[in-house]
């Protein structure tokens, strides 16, 4: 077997374990995968700023947060790919439409506001929210750039939240979702784990044949279907784990099958 070249790794639900830290196995396999000469890269719904400690557990070429919308080189500016103010504000006028009792939601990368009708979940701590707004005008004029907007609905599952979103928003926007609540994430045209990794081994000079990806949840779709070994976890999504896709299939992340395979690979 020949070594990938790049490793990609979503973080929550695929290199995290239920505690939410990286386990030693995994740690000890992608430190591993760096010195044998591989790139590895988080690929995560995430910020910036709750991703930087779990980056600095291994030597990562690069960082994707806000599910492509921020991309961090070491040494270099950060890549940010943004929803532009006007966009912003039709798809909000569009999924307000089609979703019921919703509340809207911006992530800029360095912080996270949300309007009066936005319920917060439970596990955020509210020192992370940097402002609350009394409606959506003000929470765009506020929150600069838009990376990923974000509508939650307490009245509808996500998977049919999906459904409706997409049939508002058609071709203006992403969208997709990484959780199990009423959570849908938008973020512009053409930005997502897979066109932004698309981007990094562009520049790199890597083919896709010589990308392995990991993900649990619909979000990390395009990084896996782009990827030449895109692995679903066992723990995941169930529509990752359709056979129908063609995904080869990891240990669940609670078992380290991050790294489970990660040796495999260095080991030939």
């Amino acid at each position: 077997m020949v070594l990938p070249r790049v490793i990609a790794t979503d973080l929550d639900g695929t290199l995290l374990g239920r505690s939410g830290e990286v386990s030693e196995r995994n740690r000890r396999a992608l430190n591993d995968a760096v010195d044998a000469g591989i790139r590895v890269v988080i690929v995560t719904a995430r910020p910036p700023r709750n991703t930087a400690a779990i980056a600095e557990l291994f030597e990562c070429a690069a960082v994707v947060c806000g599910n492509g919308a921020h991309t961090q080189v070491p040494g270099r500016d950060p890549l940010v790919r943004a929803i532009d103010r006007d966009t912003s504000g039709t798809l909000v006028d569009k999924l307000r439409g089609a979703l019921p009792e919703v509340g809207f939601a911006v992530e800029t990368g360095v912080g996270f506001y949300h309007d009066a009708d936005y319920m917060l979940e439970s596990w955020m701590p509210r020192d992370w929210v940097t402002e609350v707004l009394e409606d959506t005008d003000a929470l765009l004029a506020a929150a600069n750039p838009v990376t990923k907007l974000l509508a939650r609905s307490t009245a509808m599952p996500v998977h049919l939240m999906l459904d409706a979103a997409s049939q508002s928003i058609g071709p203006l926007a992403e969208v997709t979702y990484s959780g199990s609540s009423g959570l849908v994430e938008v973020s512009a045209t053409g930005v997502n784990k897979g066109s932004a990794l698309a981007l990094l081994c562009e520049e790199w000079g890597v083919s896709r044949e010589e990308v392995v990806a990991f993900g649990d949840m619909p979000n990390d779709r395009s990084s896996l279907t782009w990827a030449g070994s895109g692995y679903a976890m066992r723990s995941g999504h169930p529509e990752l784990l359709d056979p129908e896709l063609g995904l080869l299939v990891a240990p669940p992340s609670h078992e380290d099958g991050v790294g489970r395979v990660v040796e495999q690979l260095l080991r030939g």
